[in-house]
């Protein structure tokens, strides 16, 4: 008589047990870190489109984010010299969905900037002032915010699916300091449209801004997500916070 060795039912079981626990643990790993993997090249995609847009303005119509006068609502006439303008006349199938958008894509959140006030004798008001026993004319950053809605900002989709959306009131985009004059030249990149999860990159590890050394601001591959703050000025669009470049120098 032969002898025939096979499994068990019950060793079988165990081991399609186990492979599925595997599985459960490793799987959506592998899904973060390839949606990652993907946000982080449209990302890097968009930034590099947009700069060839402002260069483009530039070698055509001689102007570029200095220039720039504040936006109009969506729904009423573009100002001929605004970033709406540009966009439009630089970028093919620009197109303006502001409104679908904001009812798509909740959560956003707020994006904070770094503004510069001019202090003086006749603004030190008190010990809660920024400016409160600076010496004269100099200058102090304070944190400010931008929060993205259907009525603060306008937001534009390219051909790719990429969505670009700015502060209407976006004007004069000359100093290399986030947000200075009250310009609040700020807006974000979203490089899958409304499409979720619709979060704006935040450090997993270290400091959110300004974190040195082991402080320093990193984004793991799992933690990239798809909206990313950017800072308008000159003839640049660069990143707008320590995540966001994170995402974009990090390896």
């Amino acid at each position: 008589m032969i002898r025939k060795n096979a499994f068990t039912l019950a060793e079988v079981l165990i081991t399609l047990g186990i492979i599925g626990v595997v599985a459960a643990m490793t799987i959506p790993t592998l899904i973060s870190n390839t949606n990652g993997a993907q946000f982080k090249t449209a990302y890097k995609k968009a930034l590099s489109t947009l700069n060839q847009a402002v260069l483009m303005n530039i070698a055509l119509e001689d102007t570029d984010f200095s220039t720039l006068e504040a936006d109009a609502r969506t729904g009423q006439t573009v100002p001929d010299n605004s970033l709406s303008r540009m966009l439009l006349n630089r970028m093919q199938s620009a197109t303006d969905i502001t409104t679908n958008y904001f009812e798509k894509a909740t959560g956003i959140g707020a994006i904070e900037y770094t503004g510069e006030v001019t202090c003086n004798d006749d603004n030190k008001i008190d010990e809660d002032s920024v400016c409160y026993g600076s010496s004269n004319a100099s200058e102090v950053g304070t944190v400010s915010t931008f929060t993205p809605s259907a009525t603060a900002a306008k937001v534009y989709s390219f051909a790719d699916g990429i969505t670009f959306g700015f502060n209407i009131q976006a004007a004069n985009c000359t100093d290399t300091t986030k947000g200075a004059a009250n310009n609040v030249c700020v807006g974000f990149i979203d490089v899958n449209g409304s499409t979720g999860p619709n979060t704006l990159i935040k450090c997993d590890n270290g400091t959110q801004e300004g974190g040195t050394g082991a402080n320093a601001c990193t984004v793991s591959a799992s933690a990239i997500t798809d909206i990313y703050p950017v800072y308008i000025h000159g003839q640049t669009v660069e990143p707008g916070s320590d995540a966001a470049r994170a995402v974009l120098f990090g390896k």
